[in-house]
């Protein structure tokens, strides 16, 4: 086991963040932990780093426990690399150097050799002579990246990683870190509280709901069934609705007090006039409307745009959100 989370407790400032938290992480898995800002996601990077002292619990990486802040002259725990989201870089230093500074206890042959070949695989070629001071956030994320895996660490840790990235430098990044634990078969672990981050990139995900550990599973599973109302809304769910607003376009009885998810797939709709589209969005690749009568009002998304005005709904097999 790459990773072993024992019960975890820490504070921030005389505040309780994070609360009983236990997990297992194995070597070549993409773990994300999501939750809202300000739920001790950062505070749990330190912690598994050795940057922090826990309130209680344990945290053993690969085997070994980890030693509190408190309990070493200096902190810290070898084999972990961890990027923050200011990057830490030197900025009257090119990014060539700013890699090859962290590697002057080897012989230059070495040096040269392993920074043309992070340089390589974080796709820096056509930016390693310029200063660090003169790089997009995106580029500058990429230079910490390099700088983090010199060592090759079984273990690394991303503190919100795409949270300042456009949608082209967040798309080639999550292809960087991808190539980066297949060739090196580390393990990575973000964490963030952009469900589209942790829903498209992770292989497992924990989501995190006042200091506690709601679930942990894969995207699929966790979409398919959401553990909870709090669940659903983070991860972004739309339709979310009680049994007693949409029991009347159903062929299943629905408990009336319950809330139930409809995904866009399970909603057909036919020539009627209870429904009119008030309101109608692109988004690039598909329609998104929004139907409304004077009962309900639910949202469908088509690749094509829709004929007409007016329709009637039928809803098959919505999903029960257990709270």
């Amino acid at each position: 086991m790459l990773l072993k989370i024992e019960n975890l407790s820490l504070s921030y400032e005389n505040l309780k963040v994070i609360k009983s938290l236990s997990f297992e992480m194995r070597k070549g898995e993409i773990l994300c932990i999501l939750g809202e800002s300000g739920c001790g996601k950062t505070s749990l990077l330190k912690a598994i780093k050795g940057f922090m002292d826990r309130d209680e619990g344990e945290i053993y990486y690969q085997g070994v426990r980890v030693f509190n802040k408190s309990e070493k002259l200096v902190p810290g725990t070898p084999d972990v690399a961890i990027v923050y989201q200011d990057f830490q870089l030197e900025p009257g230093l090119t990014v060539y150097d700013n890699i090859k500074h962290h590697l002057i206890q080897y012989k230059k042959s070495y040096q040269h050799s392993k920074t043309e070949e992070l340089i390589k695989l974080c796709k820096l070629d056509s930016i390693k002579s310029k200063y660090a001071k003169e790089l997009s956030g995106g580029q500058k994320q990429k230079v910490a990246l390099a700088k983090a895996i010199i060592e090759e660490p079984p273990l690394l840790l991303l503190d919100e990683p795409f949270s300042n990235l456009d949608n082209i430098s967040k798309a080639e990044f999550k292809d960087i870190l991808k190539t980066v634990v297949d060739q090196l078969g580390i393990g990575l672990l973000f964490v963030t509280h952009d469900s589209k981050d942790a829903l498209t990139f992770a292989d497992q995900i924990i989501i995190i709901h006042n200091g506690k550990l709601l679930k942990k599973e894969s995207p699929e599973k966790l979409v398919s069934s959401p553990p909870s109302l709090y669940a659903a809304q983070l991860l972004g769910l739309i339709n979310l609705l009680k049994g007693s607003q949409i029991t009347n376009y159903c062929s299943e009885k629905l408990n009336p007090d319950s809330v139930y998810w409809v995904p866009y797939g399970n909603i057909q709709l036919s020539q009627g006039n209870e429904f009119s589209i008030s309101k109608t969005q692109f988004l690039g690749n598909e329609f998104c409307y929004t139907l409304t009568s004077n009962k309900l009002s639910i949202e469908f998304k088509s690749t094509k745009p829709l004929t007409s005005e007016n329709y009637n709904i039928k809803i098959d097999t919505p999903v029960l959100i257990e709270d």
